[in-house]
């Protein structure tokens, strides 16, 4: 068993959250297009519970490999993204690809990571449309990474004790407990090129008043199959060695032709006590604050209107039936783009004047983002404007 120095405590990991939460609710504080500063007096207007510039929509991919469901807003895992650029080797070892390769702008949420083998080839959707890029304008389907934040936990009905922990992945996978100090232990190594394989790893003891800081990093090598299963399952000295470990193949645990049909392989580790880990058992990290990936009430926007005051200013303006904030999606002809940030006022009348950036004899698009108080989020439709 893996013995993890100064596991959190369910109660800090809750108090830590509720502290970067409220910090970014309350600060009313946000860069207009001027460049400068406007504090919100929280007393007289009606502000969102969340930062909505936190996460923005153009950034924002919500459970791209599907599945999911509609999380808490402190539930759920954050992933980082990494790809190759085409000059690059292409690695064999999950932190090559992390170290070496590029950072993505892009902000990933997930519910939870249940991705049985399949398919792959039409990349990661973002909130405002469109597909994630490389920087050669590509659509991302593979020889990229992701690595995944998220505290690891006992769900209520869980019972408390040791846990084996287990990655079965296509291609690497490792998973990593973060203890208190901050110091990384390896407890599942499923690393290098390979079709779904079972890899196993230590086990950690589990009860309902710790919660473990969990990092797995995963990376997708050559198209065209992709998975990523955390798994568990509860031992003592009755349990049997599991005998899948190490053993690979892309038909042997799900038909990828035939819906991911769970094979016998598959099935016989269920009856022998695995299972996938659950949404249940994800928790934020509050580094990430809030989920914006949560499903409210989406407000419908009307009147959207786009005026040119023929001096480098265009004014932005629609309503909503609830109150909700405003954002403009604003982009060039070159397909750039950039969002402009929010005051966190529900309102339901939006005006927004966008001045930075906006060059005469240009043409720009603008796209109005309204998100209500429940995290609903809509988008207005996009009008092209000539700057002259």
């Amino acid at each position: 068993m893996l013995k993890v120095n100064n596991p959190k405590t369910i109660k800090q990991s809750l108090i830590f959250a509720a502290f970067f939460i409220a910090a970014g609710c309350t600060s009313g504080l946000n860069s207009q297009e001027d460049g400068s500063s406007l504090t919100v007096d929280a007393s007289d207007v009606e502000l969102h519970p969340y930062d909505v510039n936190t996460h923005k929509l153009n950034k924002l991919v919500c459970d791209p490999m599907g599945g999911g469901g509609n999380p808490s807003p402190q539930d759920g895992l954050i992933a980082e993204l990494f790809y190759l650029r085409a000059d690059q080797p292409r690695f064999q070892q999950v932190s090559q690809y992390i170290e070496e390769g590029v950072k993505s702008t892009q902000k990933l949420f997930f519910t939870d990571l249940n991705i049985p083998t399949r398919l792959f080839n039409t990349g990661f959707p973002i909130q405002t449309g469109g597909m994630i890029q490389d920087d050669s304008q590509n659509d991302l389907v593979e020889y990229f990474a992701l690595r995944f934040k998220s505290e690891l936990r006992l769900s209520e009905d869980e019972m408390a004790g040791e846990y084996e922990l287990a990655l079965l992945s296509d291609d690497g996978s490792v998973m990593k407990i973060i203890d208190a100090d901050g110091v990384k232990q390896v407890v599942v190594n499923n690393d290098a090129n390979h079709p779904t394989r079972m890899g196993c790893g230590d086990t950690v003891f589990f009860n309902h008043e710790t919660s473990y800081d969990v990092e797995i990093d995963y990376y997708q090598g050559p198209r065209y199959h992709i998975s990523l299963i955390p798994m568990w399952r509860r031992v003592d000295q009755s349990t049997v060695r599991e005998t899948e470990c190490g053993k690979l193949g892309n038909s042997r645990y799900f038909d990828f032709n035939n819906n991911s049909t769970p094979q016998q392989a598959y099935t016989d580790m269920l009856l022998r006590g695995w299972r996938p880990i659950a949404a249940a058992n994800w928790q934020l990290p509050p580094m990430a604050i809030y989920n914006p990936c949560v499903q409210g009430t989406a407000p419908k926007i009307s009147n959207f209107s786009v005026l040119d005051t023929r001096e480098g200013i265009v004014i932005v303006s629609w309503q909503t039936d609830i109150p909700a904030t405003a954002q403009v999606l604003v982009r060039d002809a070159q397909g750039n783009e950039r969002m402009t940030n929010s005051d966190n006022v529900l309102r339901t009348q939006h005006q927004i004047v966008v001045s930075q950036g906006i060059e005469f004899g240009q043409t720009y698009s603008f796209q109005g983002i309204s998100i209500s108080a429940d995290m609903g989020k809509s988008l207005s439709r996009v009008i092209e404007e000539y700057i002259d």
